[in-house]
């Protein structure tokens, strides 16, 4: 749809359901840094700074996204994004490199933390950068409504494809996907027979009795909340940080370990994802008096074409993972009824998050804020690095940083490092309802569970809960 936007007539486009998560977000926030994505992208070779600025430009001028802005009609309050035709950039270099590596990172750090203007400016900021031990790449801050991690793995593959032309004689590498198509493919399924068949499924799983809220600090928050609402069996809680101050600790799996995932996952026919769920839940059953009704927020990236792939923006849908396994059955068969339900949701995965919860907050009689999941969970198995064949054996670091704001009491990304392949744990958390303590306690027994989970497939989850 036209628009007239600063004198100037646009092609206008509604946001889509994934994108409206991140703007409530931002309604929620007291600041604009919540929804920010700061990444650094740093390969150990002399780096060609003019070829890096054309590299970025060529895929700035590919990918739809990063030129995308956002609008709100005075008059209505409606909420649009178009997109500005490409103009050349010319990128600010810092020269880090004899810095200390972590105080250098601090930097990085503080500039995620600058908001943008979501609604008169660009949404998103790059910078060249040289960092210590002769690492060089850049730094790249986004808004979430315009890309999530695997826009950021994506643009990050073709800035880096296209240099390797530049500089190395490499294949040119094929175009980025259109956003806007599939844009337009989301807009198209409002009304379709898919939503009908998605609502079919998820107005199903409403019909069943509430869940149970199982935290990961144990029973005693659930338990004082019975006690002040005098309801001694109200199954919901509410995680409250109006501020939303966060941080994020990272833990690194070694390889060895990594690959015994892997390899157990690829014996039993299973993602690797349910194999992380699997100890996830079965920590959260040992924290609360061996529950047995345990409830994930599981997100979906929702790429699974060529055109979503590789189109850039942000995807993602959220929705509760509810699974209710009796302790006597053993590690295989809860995987397996894990691995049942999370492939239920793929297939059902295009319904509107939001209008989700809002119907299970109508169904439940939840107030604002409450519901049953303490902890999120994804699983990102992709990395830069093992996308640009030429780099492969160029040492990569590849870091995340965190904006010191998270919308989510407790998000745990399971993401594989560029370098060797290994798992790093992303622990997100608001600092008003969780502690590094706390945070540490969780990954500790998470491990514990996972591994002897591996070990002992044939055990029960009783058994598995009383080894750890």
């Amino acid at each position: 749809m036209e628009k007239i936007i600063g004198g100037i007539k646009r092609e206008c486009y509604p946001l889509t359901p994934a994108q409206m998560v991140h703007m409530y977000t931002l309604q929620l926030s007291p600041t604009h840094e919540i929804v920010n994505i700061g990444t650094g992208q740093f390969f150990q070779f002399k780096m060609n700074v003019a070829a890096l600025r054309e590299a970025l430009n060529r895929a700035i001028e590919r990918c739809e996204t990063m030129r995308m802005r956002l609008w709100q009609d005075p008059e209505t309050g409606e909420l649009w994004q178009y997109f500005m035709p490409y103009k050349n950039h010319f990128f600010e270099y810092y020269d880090f490199s004899d810095w200390e590596e972590e105080k250098a990172h601090e930097v990085l750090k503080k500039w995620t933390s600058q908001p943008f203007d979501t609604y008169r400016g660009e949404l998103c900021r790059i910078v060249i950068v040289s960092m210590p031990n002769g690492y060089n790449g850049y730094y790249l801050n986004v808004h979430h409504v315009c890309m999530d991690s695997a826009s950021v793995i994506a643009f990050t593959k073709d800035v880096m494809a296209i240099y390797c032309y530049l500089m190395h004689n490499m294949p040119y590498p094929s175009p980025m996907t259109s956003y806007i198509e599939s844009i337009q493919k989301d807009l198209a399924y409002e009304g379709s027979k898919k939503q009908a068949r998605d609502m079919a499924y998820w107005h199903k799983k409403l019909e069943e009795p509430e869940p149970m809220y199982t935290d990961y600090t144990g029973f005693g928050r659930l338990m004082q909340a019975r006690q002040e609402s005098g309801n001694e069996n109200q199954r919901w809680y509410t995680l409250d940080a109006p501020g939303a101050a966060g941080n994020t600790i990272v833990y690194e799996l070694n390889v060895e370990s990594t690959n015994k995932i892997l390899d157990f996952a690829k014996e039993n026919g299973f993602p690797p994802s349910v194999v992380i769920l699997h100890a996830i839940r079965t920590v959260l059953s040992k924290f609360n008096h061996n529950e047995t009704d345990i409830t994930i927020k599981n997100f979906v990236s929702r790429r699974s074409t060529i055109l979503h792939k590789k189109c850039g923006g942000a995807r993602m849908h959220c929705f509760p993972l509810r699974t209710v396994i009796d302790n006597s059955k053993t590690v295989l068969e809860s995987m397996t009824l894990i691995d049942k339900e999370q492939q239920e949701m793929f297939l059902h995965a295009d319904y509107s998050t939001l209008k989700l919860y809002y119907e299970q907050r109508v169904k439940y009689h939840l107030p604002a804020g409450a519901g049953y999941e303490s902890v999120a969970f994804t699983y990102q198995p992709a990395s830069a690095k093992n996308l640009v064949p030429y780099l492969k054996n160029i040492p990569f670091k590849s870091r995340w940083y965190t904006s010191g704001r998270q919308p989510m009491p407790m998000y745990i990304t399971a993401m594989h490092r560029a370098g060797d392949g290994g798992l790093n744990f992303y622990f997100g958390y608001q600092t008003d309802v969780a502690t590094p303590e706390e945070i540490e306690f969780l990954y500790y027994f998470t491990g514990r569970v996972l591994f002897r989970s591996i070990e002992n497939p044939n055990k029960t989850i009783q058994e598995i809960i009383d080894m750890t």
